[in-house]
């Protein structure tokens, strides 16, 4: 294993210069069975089990742009057979959300749509500690080695990575090991990010700009203008209001 890892690394020094720039196409899915609390699995039959959007990373050097493919439109709202309307919030504002990343500055703008304010968190990439495993398997093509993480008692990470990209970066927020990440599962399917697709030429790198609309927050500010919000919809959490049922997914 150690050999197969120095190997890899060894051929990503060499092939740096070629593919130091690109694009890949990412699949988002969110499994919002899993999302439900206990006390709510019966509204299993109110929503879809998955919610999916395409993402695309445009990598150059160290800067990087990671935006939706397209806009889409989000499902709002479910009527389920016999029962009242259920307005949703699919990770509301997933289609506007851009992240752009300056490794070389150790700095990442991640430009979010919270109920209905734009946000840019600024700040330093979130620093992980990641355990590279002795599991293989290839992703499109690529060798990737297995890392993973655990942020806290209730969130885990395994993520696949190529050494073959040698780009220390990934998709969404996820960044930090000697190659390019092509797949992230969080807590085992609940949310997962898979390359569909990856590009090394021909690819328009002008859009890499850092975006600049909306009010800019630190990531611990924007935390607790979160956990603010959503204390003032508690009595609406998982409860009718006004005959129908509020859902939110955290992105």
């Amino acid at each position: 294993m150690k050999c197969l890892l120095i190997s890899l690394l060894i051929l990503s020094a060499t092939i740096a210069g070629a593919q130091s720039s690109g694009m890949i196409t990412y699949e988002e899915k969110m499994d919002l069975h899993k999302n439900l609390p206990p006390e709510r699995q019966d509204m299993k039959d109110m929503i879809p089990q998955y919610n999916i959007s395409k993402f695309e990373l445009i990598f150059a050097g160290d800067e990087s742009l990671y935006r939706a493919q397209k806009q889409e439109e989000l499902p709002t709202t479910s009527t389920a057979p016999g029962g009242p309307p259920m307005g949703m919030r699919f990770g509301a504002g997933r289609a506007n959300r851009v992240v752009y990343k300056d490794l070389a500055k150790d700095t990442m703008i991640d430009s979010r749509d919270f109920m209905q304010k734009q946000f840019l968190i600024t700040g330093p990439p979130k620093p992980r500690k990641w355990k590279i495993g002795k599991k293989q398997k290839e992703i499109l093509g690529y060798n990737c080695l297995e890392a993973t993480f655990r942020e806290d008692s209730v969130t885990s990470m395994v993520v696949w990575f190529s050494p073959q990209l040698p780009v220390t970066n990934g998709p969404s927020d996820y960044q930090g090991l000697p190659g390019m990440i092509l797949q992230v599962d969080v807590n085992d399917g609940l949310r997962t990010i898979t390359a569909t697709e990856i590009k090394l030429d021909s690819v328009d790198t002008s859009v890499i700009v850092a975006p600049n609309k909306g009010k800019e927050v630190t990531p611990e500010e924007f935390e607790k203008i979160r956990e603010e919000k959503m204390k003032e919809m508690g009595m609406q959490q998982g409860g009718p209001v006004g005959g129908q049922h509020m859902f939110m997914i955290r992105q």
